[in-house]
């Protein structure tokens, strides 16, 4: 209609779908698409695990692997690696090293060891199910997570260097990130 204005740009989301074309290499395995449904002005990048098939010119259909609002971005992978399900030996070790976090008994180096995996796969997005998890975690914002990160580093090294500090540490982690941890016990115990 004419005399409207636009609409606001399409919310973009961790793992949505995008149509693109793919329009010339950026170097390495990197490559830029031309995609409709991002806000004007954005890039969108694609970082393909395939490279050696890739055709320029061709269309594709990709998914949000990053989103960097401040340099107005769009990091995109094609296939589905990163978001493939949790595997049936990392389900049940998920699920006990949240539950061991929120139990009264003490965690275990293995325990602690897992959170942190399970964390830090989000953050590095180099795992194949990081997608996943971080749905199961109930798509938390990069600052939650990487408060949730920080807190798991200083458990760990409190557990090691000032043992009397574990207690406190674990309080703090449940009360502060409990949404994310009673999200992800449930959702792994019935998936």
């Amino acid at each position: 209609m004419r005399g409207m204005k636009p609409g606001p740009p399409p919310r973009l989301k961790l793992g949505d779908s995008i149509d693109g074309i793919i329009v010339k290499p950026a170097g390495g395995r990197k490559f830029t698409i031309k995609a409709k449904n991002v806000p004007d002005g954005w890039k969108v990048e694609l970082l393909s695990k395939n490279p050696e098939q890739i055709r320029l010119g061709s269309a594709g259909v990709f998914w949000i692997a990053k989103i960097s609002p401040l340099q107005s971005s769009v990091l995109v992978y094609d296939g589905m690696v990163g978001r493939l399900p949790i595997s049936d030996a990392m389900r049940p070790r998920y699920l006990k090293c949240l539950r061991a976090l929120i139990s009264v008994e003490d965690m275990s180096g293995d325990e602690i060891g897992d959170l942190r995996s399970m964390l830090m796969s989000i953050e590095d997005r180099n795992k194949a199910d990081w997608l996943t998890v971080w749905r199961v975690l109930g798509e938390p914002s990069t600052g939650d997570l990487k408060r949730f990160i920080a807190d798991v580093n200083a458990l760990r090294d409190a557990r090691k260097d000032a043992p009397a500090k574990v207690a406190s540490i674990r309080a703090d982690i449940i009360a502060t990130h409990s949404g994310m941890i009673e999200t992800a016990i449930q959702r792994l115990d019935t998936e």
